[in-house]
């Protein structure tokens, strides 16, 4: 079983936290959370994660409660199309944080 943990800045205001646990190309725990910095303070703004056995994803909102998705996809699936997607579309959802209620 091997264990991964980093950042990666998307910009001096945005970045990703990726944890994953896998074993022979099987994820077993994951979790990529989009930070984004307001002011002085990072902020989550969305977490996709398998904690709680199934992968689902939080989105957060500045003036709102937190939302939550059931991803009907394995574990596998749910993390490559996470990074891939807070990756390339960080800011709109960080435009969706802001301004959605």
């Amino acid at each position: 079983m091997k264990k991964v943990e980093y950042y990666q800045d998307l910009t001096s205001e945005d970045k990703m936290y990726v944890r994953l646990v896998h074993n022979r190309g099987k994820v077993l725990q994951f979790v990529v959370q989009y930070y984004a910095l307001f002011g002085l303070k990072w902020r989550t703004i969305m977490r996709v994660d398998n904690y709680h056995g199934f992968a689902h994803k939080h989105i957060y909102y500045l003036h709102g409660r937190e939302h939550r998705v059931l991803l009907n996809k394995d574990s596998n699936k749910a993390f490559t199309e996470a990074k891939t997607y807070i990756s390339t579309e960080f800011e709109k959802i960080k435009e969706n944080f802001v301004f959605s209620k």
